[in-house]
This record gives structure tokens, C-alpha cells and sequence, in this order.
């Protein structure tokens, strides 16, 4: 599973928000298929610094999803507010 992100940091908490209707936010992402991926807007108190927020956003990840942080990659945007993220079975 692929999905879109933007990263807000140094956010009072970590908090994982979903964006409904993405053809009118103008934030939906559409794959090699035309199919729209969801997209999340995700708050992370760690500073852009060092991998520090992309190491938070795994861990709140893996929190959230119940699942192993080794199955969360960050595929495009490591060094950006918006990240595609793929989530491997």
C-alpha cells in the first residue's frame, strides 16, 4: 500500500489526520494507473533535523498501524514536507 503525506513538525503532539476529498484539497496523488492514493496530513513533534522527524513519523506510524517500523518506507521525500510512503505486507 502507497500513500501521500505532509509532514508538519515541531507540533505540540504527534497526531495522524486524514484529508477527505481529495480532488478538491488539490492534494490527491494519482499513481502509474490513474489511481488516486489516500493522503494524510501528519504532525510530528521532532525538529526536521538529522532524520529526526522522518525517525518519529515510522515510529508513529508503525504506533498507529499496529504494524513492524522495518515495513514502513518513506519511497519519495525524505528531505521534504510531502512524503510518499509504501507500507510492505
Amino acid at each position: 500500500m502507497k500513500f501521500k503525506c505532509k509532514v508538519i513538525t515541531r507540533a505540540s503532539k504527534n497526531e495522524v489526520l486524514g484529508i477527505d476529498n481529495l480532488n478538491q484539497s488539490g492534494l490527491g496523488f494519482k499513481n502509474k494507473n490513474g489511481n488516486e492514493l489516500p493522503f494524510f496530513k501528519i504532525y510530528l513533534t521532532a525538529v526536521p533535523v538529522d532524520g529526526k522527524a522522518n525517525t518519529e513519523l515510522i515510529k508513529l506510524l508503525s504506533k498507529e498501524l499496529d504494524i513492524s517500523k522495518n515495513k514502513i518506507s518513506i519511497i519519495k521525500g525524505e528531505k521534504n514536507k510531502e512524503k510518499i510512503i509504501e507500507i510492505n505486507d
